[in-house]
C-alpha cells in the first residue's frame, strides 16, 4: 500500500492531467474517429443508453434501462478516482472529517434520493430528465458537494460582511431557478425562507465554513425538493403514504435486533468486540441502518408492489433464491465485511489517515441511504 501512495504522490499530476484532460480527449476522438467501437458500442450501449431507456421509460434502439456488469464496473471505478480527489482536496485544505462532517452531508445524501423519486414521477421535462436518473444525478450532486467544500474552506480563512454572506448563500435559489419547476414562487419562497434562517444562524455565530455551507445548502434544496414529494403525495393516485412509516420503523427494529445480536454475541463470549465495533460507533451503527434500510425497501418494493432490482448481484442473489429477503443477508454481509476490513484488518493503517477512513464509511453510508431514500419514496408516491 505504501509503495502504491508512493508511486501516485510522485506521479499524482500526471494522473489527473490524464483523468481531467487524457480520458475525455481520447474518448472524444474515438467516438469521431471510431464511432462504432466508442459510442454505438462502449458508451451508448452501457453507459448513456441505459440512463435515456430509463428516463424515457421503454427501450431505446434495443438498449435497456438499468445496472449491466459493463457499467457497474466503469461506475465503481468512477467513484474510486473520485475518491482519491476528494481525499486529496480535503489534504490540501487541511478539513476536518469526522462524525459530524458525515452528518452534515446526510441532507445531500436524502436530496439524491428525493430527486429521482420526482423525475420518477415525471416532474422534470424530458430534456431534463436524464440528469436526474442514476447515477447521473449523484455525480451532480457529488460535485456541488466538492464546490461547496472548496467554497466554505476558502470563504472560511477571514470574516465576511452581511452583504458578502447573502451572495454565498444564493446559489440552492440561482440552481431551483435556473430548472424552471412548476410552483416555483410558493417552493422558492420555502428555501428563501430556509436560507434566511441559516443566514441569522451562521451570522449570529460567525461561521462560514464547508460544514455550515453543507447544511445549509442541502437543507434548503432539500426542503424545496421535499415540498414537491409531499405535493404529489396529495396530487398523484395510487399512493401508498403508510410506507413511509412502515419501511423507516421496520428498519429500526432490524437494526435494533442485529445491534442485541452484537450485544449478546459480547456478553457471551465475555468480551467487547462486536458491541464496540458496530454500536460505540456512531458511524458504523448509520451503515447498519442505512444498508438495511434500503434493504427493506427492496423487500417492500418487490414483495408487495412488483417491482424489480436492477442492480447486478442483488437481482442475480433475488433471482437465485426467488424471495427478495435475501437482501437483508447481502447487507448484512456488506456491513460486517466493510466494518472488519476497516476497523480490523486494516485498523492500523487507517489509524494513521483518519480522515480516508471516515471518508470511506461516508461513502458506504450514501450507497446504502440514498437508494434506501429513493426507493420508500418511490413506494409512498406509487410511481
Amino acid at each position: 500500500m505504501r509503495a502504491t501512495s508512493g508511486i501516485y504522490i510522485e506521479h499524482k499530476r500526471v494522473f489527473w492531467a490524464f483523468v481531467l484532460i487524457g480520458t475525455p480527449l481520447i474518448l472524444l476522438a474515438g467516438c469521431i474517429l471510431w464511432r462504432e467501437v466508442f459510442w454505438d458500442g462502449f458508451i451508448w450501449k452501457y453507459l448513456w443508453g441505459p440512463v435515456i431507456a430509463d428516463a424515457g421509460g421503454a427501450p431505446v434502439d434495443g438498449v435497456y434501462s438499468g445496472y449491466n456488469p459493463v457499467n457497474t464496473v466503469v461506475y465503481g471505478i468512477v467513484l474510486m478516482v473520485a475518491l482519491v480527489g476528494v481525499y486529496d482536496l480535503i489534504e490540501y485544505f487541511d478539513i476536518s472529517v469526522d462524525t459530524g462532517f458525515v452528518l452534515s452531508l446526510l441532507p445531500w445524501v436524502v436530496l439524491g434520493g428525493s430527486l429521482r423519486t420526482l423525475e420518477d414521477a415525471g416532474l422534470f421535462g424530458e430534456s431534463l430528465a436524464p440528469l436526474f436518473i442514476s447515477p447521473v444525478i449523484y455525480l451532480l450532486l457529488g460535485t456541488g458537494a466538492v464546490l461547496t467544500m472548496v467554497l466554505g474552506a476558502v470563504v472560511s480563512v477571514k470574516d465576511h460582511g452581511d452583504a458578502v454572506r447573502v451572495l454565498i448563500l444564493l446559489p440552492p435559489l440561482m440552481v431551483y431557478g435556473i430548472l424552471g419547476l412548476p410552483h416555483s414562487l410558493q417552493i422558492g419562497s420555502a428555501g428563501a425562507v430556509v436560507l434566511s434562517i441559516f443566514y441569522y444562524l451562521g451570522r449570529k455565530r460567525r461561521v462560514l465554513d464547508e460544514r455550515y455551507l453543507f447544511v445549509t445548502y442541502g437543507t434548503a434544496l432539500l426542503v424545496m425538493s421535499l415540498s414537491y414529494n409531499v405535493y404529489l403525495l396529495g396530487a398523484l393516485e395510487g399512493t401508498n403514504p403508510g410506507e413511509l412509516f412502515i419501511i423507516p420503523i421496520f428498519t429500526v427494529l432490524v437494526t435494533l435486533s442485529f445491534a442485541l445480536a452484537m450485544y449478546l454475541n459480547d456478553r457471551f463470549r465475555q468480551g467487547k468486540g462486536a458491541l464496540q465495533l458496530f454500536i460505540f460507533s456512531k458511524l458504523n451503527l448509520l451503515i447498519v441502518f442505512s444498508h438495511f434500510f434500503d434493504a427493506s425497501a427492496t423487500y417492500r418494493g418487490i414483495k408487495h408492489y412488483g417491482y424489480t432490482e436492477k442492480h447486478v448481484i442483488p437481482a442475480y442473489a433475488i433471482e437465485l433464491v426467488g424471495d427478495p429477503v435475501v437482501m437483508f443477508l447481502l447487507k448484512l454481509v456488506l456491513v460486517v465485511v466493510v466494518v472488519m476490513v476497516m476497523d480490523v484488518i486494516y485498523r492500523d493503517e487507517l489509524y494513521q489517515h483518519p480522515r480516508l477512513a471516515t471518508l470511506l464509511k461516508f461513502t458506504v453510508i450514501t450507497l446504502g441511504l440514498a437508494p434506501g431514500v429513493r426507493n420508500t419514496l418511490r413506494l409512498a408516491m406509487g410511481v
